[in-house]
């Protein structure tokens, strides 16, 4: 079976190339014909340009290597399965997620059905809510760290989809006062259009207040990082209070300094790692949340109406313009958010939610 993907071919090159799929299925294997698949910006242009914290490893992991296929959000149908499939149907609409981290910008992907990354889309839920599930659980483990309590304020550091995601989980999880912070005045007009998120600049002087350096109570009681930008980390420190936290939820790649006594040590602060890899595979007495249940639960909360993720879609375009599409992300990233490229017709057919 020949099949369509994405391929980062070398370091800020992207092409559309033809493989063939394995014949065949193993008992417990589905195949997925993909719908829609989503760019996650930070990652996939680290990888592609070769910048990633892992990139200059003497031996890096296989997904940074090229030639390489990106990608690890991704959903569509299956069209096919093994003779001991139980739990699918041909027909069932799902998450799914490439081998290996990595690997989803395909147009056709075979996985294990019982693999805790293939989950069921609600009827209620369109394809392109669907595939920002897997960003749902990354920012949802951003909370989960911090254990915030009723009325805590917390600020985001950056609004791309992520620090979007992570806003509006704040307010489901009754923080008090929400704040996003990006320099780019797109991506604060969408957060603002949700009631309870006010966002702002860097520099504005609402943000200078939280510096306070008399008032022991002034600033944050937390703060998510969801930018990777080193100045963004160092004011997260600055304008989060005294014995604050920070979840860093973002992956940043770049080479940071700061002063430990001024900015963490005297102040108390818990800086707390929050990368999605942390979450166990299987629930156990020390741990019910895994990636899986969380996927899940986001899920939930689209088929409720809790969260709305559409308004974060900039660009859904055809899967033959990644070229183009990966060249804007980093020349022009200022007008784009969150990008789909569609697979199979389905962007042709207007699926909005039930079958495609």
């Amino acid at each position: 079976m020949k099949i369509k993907k994405i391929v980062f071919t070398s370091k800020g090159q992207v092409e559309i190339e033809e493989s063939t799929l394995k014949e065949g299925l193993q008992p417990t294997e589905v195949l997925i014909q993909t719908a829609c698949s989503m760019v996650s910006p930070g990652t996939e242009l680290a990888a592609l340009r070769g910048i990633h914290s892992k990139s200059g490893l003497e031996n890096p992991p296989d997904w940074l290597r090229y030639p390489s296929v990106p990608g690890y959000l991704v959903c569509g149908e299956i069209v096919d399965k093994g003779p001991g499939v139980e739990n699918f149907n041909v027909g069932d609409r799902v998450l799914g997620e490439g081998p290996g981290v990595w690997n989803s910008h395909c147009s056709h992907l075979v996985m294990e059905s019982t693999d805790y990354r293939v989950v069921p889309i609600a009827p209620s839920v369109s394809f392109e809510e669907a595939v920002t599930t897997k960003m749902g659980s990354i920012a949802m483990t951003g909370l989960r760290v911090l254990h915030p309590e009723f009325g805590d304020s917390i600020v985001v550091m950056g609004l791309g989809v992520v620090g979007q995601v992570a806003a509006r989980l704040c307010l489901l999880a009754g923080a008090g006062q929400v704040v996003g912070v990006d320099p780019l005045s797109m991506r604060r007009e969408i957060a603002s259009q949700v009631k309870g998120i006010a966002a702002m600049a860097p520099d504005d002087p609402i943000l200078g207040q939280a510096e306070a350096p008399g008032d022991q109570l002034a600033g944050f009681d937390h703060a998510i990082e969801a930018s990777g930008h080193p100045d963004a980390f160092h004011q997260a420190c600055r304008i989060t209070r005294i014995r604050g936290k920070i979840a860093v939820l973002s992956s940043p790649h770049k080479t940071m300094e700061i002063r430990l006594y001024d900015y963490i040590h005297s102040r108390g602060l818990q800086i707390l790692g929050a990368h999605g890899a942390i979450l166990p595979r299987q629930a156990s007495i020390y741990g019910r949340w895994t990636d899986g249940s969380q996927r899940r639960f986001f899920m939930r909360l689209l088929e409720e109406k809790r969260v709305d993720v559409l308004p974060l879609f900039s660009h859904k375009v055809d899967y033959t313009q990644a070229p183009e599409v990966y060249r804007g992300l980093i020349e022009n990233p200022g007008e784009y958010l969150g990008v789909i490229f569609n697979w199979n017709g389905y962007g042709e057919r207007g699926d909005r939610g039930g079958k495609a």
